[in-house]
C-alpha cells in the first residue's frame, strides 16, 4: 500500500494510518521516530493524530442526517 509509491504520492491520513499500526498506536516508543522518517511525517503531527483519531468528527450528526434524507427517495441522488 504505502510503499509501492512515494510519500508525496500516499494522502497524510494514509501514513498516519501506516505508522500508527506499525507502532501499535504509539505503544512503541522506539520505532516511532524511525518510521515518522520514512513516509516524511512530523512525530508531533503523529501523536496529534493519535490524540484526535478516536474522536467523532465536527459535523459529523449533520453528515448523518443528509446521508438519511438522501436514502429516503431514490431521486435524491440527483438533487442539485
Amino acid at each position: 500500500m504505502l510503499f509501492c509509491r512515494e510519500p508525496s504520492e500516499a494522502s497524510k491520513n494514509e501514513r498516519m494510518k501506516f505508522i500508527a499500526l506499525k507502532t501499535n498506536d504509539g505503544e512503541l516508543k522506539g520505532d516511532i521516530a524511525f518510521y515518522c522518517r520514512c513516509p516524511h511525517v512530523s512525530r508531533q503531527g503523529f501523536y496529534q493524530y493519535i490524540a484526535r483519531k478516536d474522536r467523532p468528527r465536527k459535523y459529523q450528526p449533520l453528515a448523518d442526517a443528509m446521508l438519511e434524507i438522501l436514502s429516503e427517495d431514490e431521486c435524491n441522488d440527483t438533487y442539485g
